[in-house]
């Protein structure tokens, strides 16, 4: 997927019910803009001017003028690139996202009585004694 997104311009995802789509981080990690509908994980990375732009679900004329926008306009895209790649290159490292994804597991543990010193998991994900 990463040589493919490097062969784009610009990166359209028009799915209309997809959580956070992999094609969105992985075209902001790789410096590419980002047209979608306003969908769910969508509006998590795609920043309005920022990094991409959002159009209503199913409104095709909005998608049509960002690529438009886009396509006539390389240093806009560069610029939406860079800022992509700048915000999100940190954030989605599997090393961030598996730290999170540990942090979140002991507050559910320790929420549930399970924290650490009690057989639970520490925030390294450690059994305690």
């Amino acid at each position: 997927i990463p040589k493919l997104i490097a062969a784009m311009d610009i990166v359209v995802h028009l799915s209309l019910r997809e959580g956070l789509a992999r094609v969105l981080p992985q075209a902001l990690i790789a410096g590419r803009p980002v047209v979608s509908f306003d969908v769910d994980g969508a509006r998590e990375v795609v920043i309005p001017g920022q990094t991409g732009y959002l159009a209503p679900p199913k409104s095709v004329q909005p998608v049509a003028e960002a690529i438009l926008q886009l396509a006539a306009d390389p240093d806009l895209r560069a610029r939406l690139g860079r800022e992509g790649q700048r915000r999100f290159t940190d954030r989605f490292r599997h090393e961030q996202m598996t730290a999170a994804l540990r942090r979140l597991y002991v507050r559910t543990l320790e929420a549930r009585g399970y924290g650490a010193g009690q057989g639970g998991a520490d925030e390294q994900g450690q059994r305690g004694s």
